[in-house]
């Protein structure tokens, strides 16, 4: 059975990387045609930029900005990161199981499994949000991709379930 929930796992991600390729793919459309639509014709622009920047009374360079980063409207670059990191890293101890039959990495795999579904979740609800709001540059995944997407991930953890209960009962 643990086979089974594996081969599950690699699908989900199969899904996921599909479920990623086709939602950048629509940001990226997306993001080019507000590039262009704000474009500024090439004759509008000023003249050539001259000389550097003026030293200040003491000879040194002028004090440079703090700048701060900030996430620009529609980017969650920590969801974005930890969903697939967490999947791989359950994915990863899962295999370990699956091979090695030590019943802990079972209940770690899925703890693990867990926090990507919610990681996973989060970005949903927050992609949405951005959606609806129109934020430019927000992630637009397709619904039909997002439901086999989770839908393999659902069976796959209750899958999992089971067979940490199984392993730990003997």
């Amino acid at each position: 059975m643990a086979i089974v929930v594996l081969v599950l796992w690699l699908a989900t991600a199969v899904a996921g990387v599909t479920l990623l390729r086709a939602g950048g793919a629509a940001r990226r459309t997306a993001a080019a045609a507000a590039r262009a639509s704000q474009a500024v014709p090439a004759d509008s622009m000023a003249g050539p930029r001259l000389a550097a920047v003026p030293l200040t009374p003491e000879g040194g360079p002028p004090p440079s900005p703090h700048v701060r980063v900030a996430t620009p409207a529609g980017e969650h670059p920590l969801l974005e990161f930890s969903h697939p990191t967490l999947a791989v890293t359950g994915i990863a101890c899962w295999m370990m199981f699956t091979f090695v039959h030590y019943r802990p990495l079972a209940w770690i795999a899925f703890a693990i499994l867990v926090l990507t579904l919610m990681a996973g979740l989060g970005w949903l609800t927050r992609s949405r949000q951005a959606a609806s709001r129109r934020v430019p540059g927000a992630w637009s995944f397709p619904p039909r991709l997002i439901w086999v997407h989770g839908l393999i991930a659902s069976s796959s953890l209750v899958l999992t379930v089971l067979t940490a209960i199984l392993a730990s009962r003997g």
